[in-house]
């Protein structure tokens, strides 16, 4: 649990992009189509494919150049064809291996003061091959090897003696790329035949094989340095982009698969083995991602995006010599567009970059061979020996290595080594097979098994015999049953005896629980039992009831056919000019209380509007009175018990606090009352939320992927919780202020109990989808409710005991659709509401402790598409119009108020058994310190009841009966007045002749015990 809170190093590493005149700009790089990265850099040159129509050509600059490239620069011009690959020698800054669509691979020397002219003839040509080159790659510990790919064949060569060392033609189709492992042992193909395969050239033979990719699309393979994980990109059979990780433990299965779009260029992987930074590339795309690969769970930690302007032809890293570790540059990206060469520095957040800052700059791989080309065929495997870019430990300044034209170079001889063997790291991938050396397993290219979980039929001790009543109830009645709907009634009778348990529950300690759903428990179990009471018992209640024949196991739902209805246009606030559309995905977009709205506006400066709602009508045209951030708005949030005081979180790491006066906004406005900002922190607050119960206490999530609960009255941070290792997507507290749960983007849930530890007490996995999420709690705090995204983009909601998040207990699919499901719920009906933005329905929902725990209700289908949804105040409700819930819709232009009713006959009573007693939310039960202090009160309760209406519970027991003795002292039922109309008369005269032959039949029936015919026999012994 504590591996997934580590601080990771390169978390807040930022990209940063450095002005156009320090872009490489105005080449001409065409369109070229192949298997590379159309870029390469060394610690000295960058070389980049260039548009040319007499052959392949390649530009050459330093490293370090910026501005415009003449166009009299002089270029490489080696081939007559495309050029589809090339490579920089890991030994020296100044060897350059280029292969074409000429079927012909070149190395070419570049003098350490770079291209003075234009190259034609190359070092050293090999043999021209019968087919494209498609990939050249040196080997990462030997010098002057180079491998080289051609459709289905991969070759090693020896170019400074000038003769071929290995050769494999096993693969079906087109190789597409190549991988060197970090001690130059093996490497790792990928080709169209849809295998990755890893090679041991040295034994000549296929170590591993397994399928690579669903698409043979083009595909990519990185070899995670000295690990035994592979990392591969690609397309699923969706056409979706992909990245797989595989370990050669369990190789026959990635441990990983990481979906992203449905984009048609290949994603590029950048892996730097130093930082385990990731960067993801794709052609035509403007963006590059950065993942940090981790060990554990979830192994790929999303950072940072870059997010740029200009399609990408190619990328890729510069080599460690080549950074500024002075400024933090952990690492740079060197991006090639249609006609520039863009560096992207990524950059580590320090106080000062006075000193280097040797933990972020690990030792790297040096620049000289560790094997000769007779030790490596010898068997030896040696890692290259790391230095240290620490600027005063360098030869030289710039930390070049330039060693001459390979005509008069000599093979670097290192001395005698001793191939040591390493013991494997600890397996955390469970494969059930001992692990065997490389060259002794082959396993086959087999499909993924797919495990089919047993189901075990669940039984009771009594379920047979509560069945058994139930028939016999209902056979007595001559009712036709489904037996799948005795089934769900075992299952309900189930779930009603284990009442009592569940309200016991907790998370970690005994939540507040309150009374009412207790009491609807206790209804829920009454009901049930005068359901199995015979037709010749009599009631339990004194209450007189209908006499009615239950024909199915329905769970009755007091909100089932609740009524949504629009407010009048004279309520409706019009002309609302200026709206924003591009609200963060962490906030619901509006908020509001029982006097105000809020709504953003567009443009620059965090513009919000703030609206009295209770007065409807046209909107002046003119300047809008606004509140104005001075920086994006990520989210905001009314004081529950302050209507006047608005919380908002910008991008720039500041939370205003804003009052707004008795008659609302006349004005815009840029001071706010009050400002906080975490000094040690400057990061983007993302998400506000304020404590139910204490005054003083807001929650914020914060873009480092903390949360941080403020106290306002001492303005400062009281409790910060660890990094979340993503995005958090939302945050919720409980009803009784204690615990904290957070909805993360690594598809978790947490609960956290913030005053006494840091870490979760919970954890459980969430929705899947990565586009966004929201947790609340439920049912007194012991639910909790998720919604969010399948992983095919199916928007559902979940309901999660909050003390077993391991799954959830129920999980309903909603539709497909790109917008972000926001939940609403009322306590007082457990009744949740959600809809998106661009939807035009309003799902609703009971939640209910009994299985399905889901129960869905009638959805509100509204005229138009609406921007947002908001609920009110419970207090603000029409009680006498049966209205429990209240809200306000946004659409493109109008804010009108939706009411939700439940239809009943007697209005004129104050319906008890749908308005429990409802939380006072608009006072606090207790001050910050007192919270802080560990203090904990229950929240308290208020009526909703007029005082001049009469409640349905008391109603019920001052009526009289409804039916009186006939002569015969059996009841007659007679139909109720509001129904007469619907019951034809055939109906009712054949009911009344069935009433009095059944009254006859019944007179004739003798009413005499067996006992009073007996003689000699004291009353007494029969009590016995």
């Amino acid at each position: 649990m504590a591996w997934r809170f580590k601080v990771s190093k390169y978390k807040n590493a930022a990209p940063l992009l450095p002005k156009k005149e320090d872009w490489v700009s105005d080449i001409k790089v065409g369109a070229p189509q192949s298997c590379g990265n159309h870029i390469k850099a060394s610690a000295a040159f960058i070389a980049f494919n260039v548009e040319n129509r007499g052959g392949g050509s390649l530009g050459i600059v330093p490293l370090d150049y910026k501005g415009r490239v003449d166009p009299s620069t002089p270029l490489i011009h080696g081939h007559s064809d495309l050029i589809t690959d090339f490579d920089f020698s890991p030994f020296d800054d100044g060897i350059l291996a280029t292969c074409s669509t000429d079927a012909n691979v070149r190395v070419w020397h570049i003098p350490e003061a770079g291209l003075t002219e234009s190259l034609a003839n190359a070092e050293y040509s090999l043999p021209q091959f019968d087919k494209r080159v498609e990939n050249v790659l040196f080997h990462p510990t030997t010098e002057f090897l180079l491998t080289v790919a051609y459709f289905d064949t991969i070759k090693l060569w020896d170019i400074k003696h000038e003769k071929e060392i290995f050769s494999f033609s096993g693969h079906e189709d087109q190789v597409q790329n190549t991988s060197w492992n970090g001690n130059g042992s093996l490497f790792v193909t990928t080709s169209r035949d849809r295998t990755i395969r890893i090679i041991d050239p040295r034994a000549d033979k296929v170590a591993y094989e397994a399928e690579s990719h669903k698409s043979p699309k083009d595909s990519r393979v990185e070899w995670l340095g000295h690990s035994e994980r592979i990392l591969s990109t690609g397309w699923d059979g969706s056409r979706v982009r992909e990245v797989r990780l595989r370990d050669l433990r369990n190789f026959s299965k990635p441990y990983k698969i990481q979906g992203f779009d449905s984009s048609t260029g290949i994603l590029m992987p950048l892996f730097d083995v130093d930082t385990n930074m990731l960067f993801l590339a794709g052609k035509a795309d403007v963006s590059i991602m950065y993942w940090e690969v981790t060990e554990k769970e979830p192994f790929l930690t999303e950072g940072l995006k870059h997010n740029g302007s200009v399609q990408t032809k190619g990328a890729c890293l510069v080599p460690k010599r080549g950074l500024d570790v002075m400024n933090g540059e952990v690492n740079r990206v060197l991006q090639l567009t249609s006609n520039a060469i863009i560096p992207i520095t990524y950059q580590v957040p320090r106080k000062t970059y006075r000193e280097f800052h040797s933990d972020i700059f690990p030792e790297t791989h040096g620049y000289e061979p560790s094997t000769t080309i007779s030790q490596w065929l010898g068997g030896a495997n040696v890692s290259v020996k790391t230095i240290s870019l620490d600027p005063a430990k360098r030869p030289t300044p710039k930390f070049q290595i330039h060693r001459g034209p390979l005509s008069k170079r000599e093979e670097h001889k290192p001395p005698e080594v001793v191939d040591v063997p390493v013991p494997a790291p600890r397996s955390w991938i469970s494969n059930g097979t001992e692990n065997k050396p490389i060259s002794e397993v082959r396993p086959t290219l087999s499909k993924p098994m797919v495990a089919v979980k047993e189901m075990v039929e669940e039984t009771d001790e009594d379920g047979s015999s509560k069945l058994a009543s139930i028939r016999k109830a209902f056979e007595s009645r001559s009712v036709s049953m489904d037996e799948k709907m005795v089934e769900r009634r075992w299952e309900e009778v189930r779930q009603e005896k284990t009442i009592q348990e569940e309200e016991k529950e907790n998370v970690g300690e005994q939540l507040t629980v309150r009374d009412s759903s207790r009491v609807i428990a206790a209804e829920r179990r009454k009901t049930f039992e005068q359901r199995m009471v015979s037709v010749d018992d009599k009631p339990a209640s004194p209450t007189p009831r209908r006499a009615t024949v239950t024909r199915s196991f329905r769970r009755i739902c007091k909100f089932r056919h609740l009524k949504g209805t629009p407010g009048h246009k004279s309520t409706c606030i019009e002309n609302l000019r200026d709206l924003s559309r591009t609200t963060p995905g962490e906030c619901d977009g509006m908020a509001a209380n029982s006097e105000f709205v809020v709504l953003p506006l567009s443009g620059p400066g965090g513009k919000l509007s703030v609206l009295k709602h209770k007065k409807g009508g046209r909107q002046p045209d003119g300047v809008i009175p606004s509140l104005m951030n001075t920086a994006n708005v990520m989210d905001f949030a009314f004081d529950p018990f302050n209507e006047h005081t608005l919380a908002v979180a910008c991008d720039d790491g500041k939370i205003h606090l804003w009052h707004i006066p008795e008659g609302g906004l006349t004005q815009p406005t840029n001071e706010p009352n009050e400002t906080f900002m975490d000094i040690g922190s400057a990061d983007k607050v993302t998400i506000l939320k304020w404590h139910p119960l204490s005054a003083g206490i807001l929650a914020a999530a914060c873009g480092d992927l903390t949360i941080k609960v403020w106290d306002l009255h001492s303005q400062s941070v009281a409790i910060t919780l660890p990094s979340h290792p993503d995005q958090i997507f939302s945050l919720a507290w409980s009803p009784c202020g204690r615990y904290l749960a957070t909805m993360c983007r690594d598809s978790h849930i947490r609960i956290y109990d913030p005053r006494h530890c840091t870490e979760p007490i919970q954890t459980g996995n969430g929705p899947v989808g990565v586009r966004g999420a929201r947790v609340l709690w439920a049912l007194g705090g012991k639910y909790l409710v998720t919604v969010g995204f399948s992983k095919v983009s199916e928007r559902q909601i979940s309901v999660y005991k909050a003390t077993e998040l391991n799954k959830p207990c129920n999980t309903v699919v909603i539709d497909i659709s790109p917008a972000m499901l926001i939940p609403f719920y009322d306590p007082d009906s457990s009744t949740l509401f959600a809809t998106g933005k661009g939807d035009s329905t309003i799902y609703a929902y009971e939640i209910g402790t009994d299985y399905p725990h889901l129960f869905p209700l009638s959805h509100h289908k509204c005229g138009s598409v609406h921007q947002g949804l908001v609920m009110l105040p419970k207090i603000m409700c029409d009680v006498r119009q049966v209205e429990f819930c209240k809200a306000l819709r946004l659409t493109s232009s109008i804010l009108e108020p939706l009411s939700f009713t439940v239809p009943r006959v007697k209005t004129e009573l104050f319906q008890d058994d749908i308005f429990p007693p409802t939380f006072v939310s608009w006072e606090p039960v207790m001050t910050a310190a007192e919270w802080l202090g560990d203090t904990n009160r229950p929240p308290r309760t208020l009526s909703l009841q007029p005082s001049d209406m009469l409640t349905l519970s008391e109603s019920r027991e001052q009526q009289s009966p409804v039916s009186q003795p006939n002569s015969g002292g059996h009841i007659r039922h007679e139909t109720p007045p509001f129904l007469k109309g619907m019951v034809p008369n055939e109906v009712r005269q054949t009911q009344h002749k069935l009433e009095e032959s059944m009254s006859q039949q019944m007179n004739q029936v003798s009413k005499t015990l067996e006992q009073d015919r007996m003689e000699g026999v004291d009353s007494t012994e029969w009590e016995d």
